[in-house]
């Protein structure tokens, strides 16, 4: 019984041989058919007969170029030259009526037919003339170029139809051999069937043996498992023998670092080609070693992918009992990626906890500072009204009022390190306010103190506005170029530019900045760049390498970092021994630039109607305004409270209140306008403060006040206020 099924299993598998070689000649011979067809009916000639035509067109093209030359510029060469080439075009018609006319493949007869015509008149016209008029005559040039001209531009078209008809012959050619494509892929799918077919029959022959069936089932169950579980574990998996040949890899492996088994033989090629560097290969090596020494290793690595993009890698091996090692690998660049930019949120937390701590110090002492200066700076200015210009007294009197407009400004930059004080914004092209600092009297001033340094302007923004406090913005540009010319100890140059730039949400997360459009400017100079371990603390208070006191204060790059956080946006830093790049990135307003109107002057008296009362809990600051308005011509009354001047009010009436913000003991200046409004609604009012525009002075100015004046104050800008609070 088994000899007998042995039997009928061999003549199954003959007949199946039998049907494969028979589908393998079957198959030669239809190919040798529809090769022999396609080089039957696609002879050269067709190619040939077509580049015949293109250069009898082409001479034909000459004709007409010669015809033109000859009617436009009468001369014997000129005739001589059209009849050289009428004689060349009618050479070729002859060729043609001998070589294609007959097998008319691409229209051949019909080219012939329109080009042979015209080229015989030609000539005969320029041979014997025509109708009385001799052979260069004007009359003659004139009809043969329109002849030459109608037979060239029926020539062109039945060209253009000889390429389609080739370019149609050429197409057919292709389907064809498209279906025979088809016909043999399908003879392909059928004898691998067959194919199938006999090893299943052999398998079923040699599957009679059920203990060998049964261990080959087991070990094929366990073959499928391992490798199921290598291929889709989501860690990359490799295993080297003992010599560092690479054995095995799987997908895993491939979609980490993109090599494939046949890009890394070796363990020379792996360290060559994921880690360049000497320091990473050292580690690689050395982890190696470890694995051979205790038989297994773990460790981090950062290597180069196949595709040039480096990824943190956290690798495991071990020794196998056969002496081959496994590693695994998993991608933690994400995760590392996670922990740089919470370790930089942190220190951005614990730089906001220090802002915030100093501007609370900011806060607290600034309108105690604001109001001393007041009189360091009001004084002065009243004092110098009332000298003469030859006066000696000028002098010492313009120095204590510059060191108080100085020491205002160290006050003003302490303040901007409390946040919110760039709260007042206004619409403006980038690149203006950038030109306005280059154009002001603090650029020129230090360009004269550096005459060595060079800057460059690169505006490459396609002025897009941003919406900004511009006094704090060019606070910005004045200290990060006032920093990068100092940066520059010989000579150099400083680069001012500004762009315009697509903020993706990776590097948005990476900088923690949200992803958008933004405006940059970037400062850039060529000096010795800065240490790198003071990078992480420059934008820290009074971190300076400057001279304390008479280079820097220590704020400014802290007043860079508040102001730019203020405005939603960002301060980056790159440094190396060849310069440094500070960029700032300005979210970009798509709204219409604030209009700028110039200011007028003020009008040195009023008329004399006009009341103004003060209000102001410190004497010498009711004294300072009292005096700076009476000046212009006002009318002044003061009161030392919010309570007093609320009974003043009742009273007397009042053009305009000079209302200060905080006052102690009593109300303060908010709650003094609330009620003074109850008792005149329309009560117009200026609102003075040693701080900036905090909430009270915003609410102030909600109810109606006209103006905010903030501490120290000068003649000028009171005057301007009242002017204008006046006026509306």
């Amino acid at each position: 019984m088994m000899k007998k099924e042995y039997l009928i299993s061999q003549k199954l598998l003959w007949f199946f041989m039998t049907m494969v070689i028979c589908g393998l000649l079957v198959s030669g011979i239809f190919t040798n058919i529809t090769l022999r067809s396609i080089e039957k009916n696609l002879p050269s000639a067709l190619l040939t007969e077509l580049n015949d035509l293109s250069l009898v067109l082409e001479n034909l093209s000459e004709v007409v170029s010669a015809a033109d030359n000859a009617k436009t510029n009468p001369h014997p060469d000129n005739y001589k030259l059209l009849r050289s080439r009428v004689a060349t075009v009618a050479d070729d018609t002859v060729r043609m009526r001998e070589s294609y006319v007959f097998d008319n493949l691409l229209e051949a007869s019909a080219f012939h037919a329109v080009v042979a015509p015209a080229i015989a008149d030609l000539t005969i016209w320029f041979s014997e003339g025509i109708s009385g008029f001799g052979p260069e005559s004007g009359t003659i040039m004139t009809i043969a170029r329109s002849r030459i001209n109608v037979a060239y531009q029926k020539a062109r078209l039945l060209n253009r139809d000889a390429k389609t008809r080739a370019q149609a012959i050429l197409v057919d050619q292709q389907t064809r051999i498209d279906h025979f494509l088809v016909m043999a892929n399908i003879l392909f799918v059928l004898i691998v069937l067959i194919t199938f077919s006999v090893v299943y029959l052999l398998f079923r022959q040699y599957s009679l043996q059920k203990r060998e069936s049964v261990a080959l089932a087991e070990l094929r169950e366990q073959r499928d498992l391992l490798n199921s579980l290598f291929e889709n574990v989501p860690l990359g998996i490799t295993v080297w023998d003992h010599d560092g040949l690479l054995l095995f890899i799987n997908n895993g492996f491939t979609e980490i670092t993109g090599y494939f088994v046949e890009d890394l033989k070796s363990l020379d090629d792996w360290f060559a080609k994921a880690c360049p560097d000497d320091a990473c290969k050292g580690q690689g090596e050395a982890d190696w070693k470890a694995m051979e020494i205790h038989g297994k290793a773990r460790g981090e690595l950062r290597v180069i992918c196949k595709s040039g993009e480096k990824k943190d890698i956290e690798f495991r091996g071990t020794f196998l009992n056969d002496g081959r090692r496994l590693v695994s690998m998993s991608d933690i660049t994400g995760r590392k990626m996670s922990e740089r930019i919470l370790r930089e949120n942190q220190k951005i937390k614990a730089r906001a906890n220090k802002m915030e701590s100093l501007g609370l110090l900011a806060g607290g002492v600034a309108h105690d500072l604001n109001n001393i200066l007041s009189g360091i700076v009001g004084y002065p200015e009243l004092l110098l009204q009332t000298l003469s210009k030859d006066s000696d007294l000028r002098e010492p009197i313009e120095a204590i009022q510059d060191s108080g407009h100085r020491a205002a400004a160290v006050v003003a930059d302490l303040l901007t390190v409390a946040r919110g004080v760039a709260s007042t914004r206004e619409v403006h092209d980038l690149n203006t306010l950038v030109q306005e600092y280059l154009n002001s009297p603090e650029y020129v001033k230090l360009t004269s103190l550096y005459p060595q340094v060079t800057c460059n302007c690169q505006f490459e923004a396609d002025h897009l506005n941003i919406l900004c406090s511009p006094v704090h913005v060019k606070k910005c540009f004045m200290n990060l170029v006032t920093n990068a010319t100092e940066a520059i100890i010989d000579s150099g140059t400083v680069t001012v530019s500004t762009r315009n730039m697509d903020l993706d949400t990776a590097r948005g997360t990476a900088w923690n900045m949200t992803p958008g459009e933004y405006a940059v400017v970037s400062i850039q100079d060529t000096g010795s760049g800065i240490q790198k371990n003071d990078l992480e603390h420059i934008f820290e208070p009074f971190y300076t390498k400057k001279n304390m006191g008479r280079s820097g204060t220590g704020l400014g790059l802290t007043v860079i970092w508040n102001a730019m956080e203020d405005h939603g946006g960002k301060v980056l830093v790159e440094s190396s021994e060849k310069g440094t790049c500070f960029r700032l990135y300005f979210p970009v307003c798509r709204e219409r630039e604030t209009v700028q109107f110039p200011s007028e002057d003020i009008v040195a008296g009023s008329s004399g109607n006009e009341h103004i009362l003060v209000v102001d809990d410190e004497l010498h600051l009711r004294d300072i305004a009292s005096k700076m308005l009476q000046t212009f011509g006002y009318r002044v009354h003061v009161s030392s409270s919010g309570e007093e001047a609320i009974q003043f009010v009742k009273k007397t009436k009042i053009d305009i209140i000079v209302l200060d913000m905080l006052m102690e003991p009593g109300i303060n200046g908010r709650q003094t306008y609330e009620k003074i409004l109850k008792l005149y609604p329309n009560q117009k009012a200026i609102v003075v403060s040693g701080f900036s525009e905090s909430d009270d002075v915003k609410a102030v100015l909600r109810l109606g006040a006209g103006a905010f004046i903030k501490k120290p104050y000068s003649m000028d800008q009171l005057g301007r206020a009242v002017k204008d609070v006046l006026s509306s």
